[in-house]
């Protein structure tokens, strides 16, 4: 499988040694913005002039950047942070290799990937930092009451957090992608069959596929207390030969309990009754009915 992935490539490059040393780098980050040359010395454990060129080499390799001022310190990079999520994965064996972009967006990237089976599986990317700081701090609850973070920590705690709940509702019948395992910023899962909603001509049977989302949302919301949040034409990928859906995306879910649950459940029923109106001609009941039909009123 041809590698286009950076990181995966500048991995391959890398001797044990460097990366003890990236690895280094971030977890004396998680203690200030730079990590200071003297401790990487002392934590990694190898000399100075050892770690002077083993620097060097991952500063060539641009998976760190170089500080001058009351010290000399080191920052990561989004590569050095791909490397040391990938290494993790690899050595789970969870991750054998890296391919094509399936897809970038603002907020993840979507790699194809190998197994240690040679099988054809997803490695989604979180890229939430990407954003502004404070738009994302804004939108994202799990940032509430946290003043210190990176766009590292972001990414990881994005990720970690849509993890854990669709780890949650893996085995329960959902359509949903079958997770694989996870590391920092990134989520192994099996591919989900199907195209986006929005590239869907005209599905089999509109108005059963509409009944599907509607049925899979009342689900999420009674049984297991979540509101996707981010429930759009994007994040529905419909399989035309099995007249079948999968949901995807999902680190803006919320609980039911979330004081913008219900607004964001509106805000996701509306968008998609609105877009399913205008693109297949099919009426349906007003969005209030539809809501409480999903909460159980």
């Amino acid at each position: 499988m041809p590698i286009s992935f950076r990181g995966a490539r500048v991995l391959k490059e890398l001797s044990n040694e460097e990366l003890r040393t990236l690895n280094m780098v971030e977890t004396l980050l998680k203690k200030g913005e730079y990590a200071p040359k003297d401790r990487i010395v002392v934590y990694s454990g190898y000399r100075e002039k050892d770690v002077e060129i083993y620097l060097s080499r991952l500063h060539k390799q641009k998976l760190i950047r170089r500080w001058t001022g009351q010290f000399v310190g080191y920052s990561l990079t989004l590569t050095g942070f791909d490397v040391l999520a990938l290494n993790t994965l690899y050595n789970k064996q969870i991750v054998a290799g890296t391919g094509r972009a399936k897809g970038v967006g603002k907020e993840s990237d979507i790699y194809y990937a190998i197994d240690f089976e040679e099988k054809e599986i997803m490695l989604k990317i979180n890229r939430t930092g990407r954003a502004s700081f404070q738009q994302v701090k804004k939108k994202r609850d799990f940032l509430k009451n946290k003043y210190h973070y990176s766009i590292f920590s972001i990414a990881e705690l994005s990720a970690t957090r849509e993890y854990e709940i669709m780890l949650k509702l893996q085995n329960q019948n959902l359509p949903i992608p079958k997770l694989l395992g996870h590391n920092r910023h990134m989520i192994a899962m099996e591919i989900a069959d199907g195209v986006e909603l929005v590239n869907v001509q005209y599905p089999k049977k509109p108005i059963k596929l509409l009944g599907k989302i509607i049925e899979f949302t009342k689900t999420l919301y009674q049984k297991h207390g979540i509101v996707h949040a981010d429930l759009t034409e994007y994040n529905i990928l419909y399989d035309i030969d099995n007249d079948s859906m999968v949901v995807i995306d999902f680190p803006q879910a919320v609980k039911a309990e979330h004081p913008e649950a219900l607004n964001l459940l509106e805000r996701d029923v509306s968008h998609l009754l609105d877009f399913i109106g205008k693109k297949w001609g099919i009426t349906t009941d007003e969005v209030d009915t539809v809501i409480e039909y999903i909460v159980g009123k």
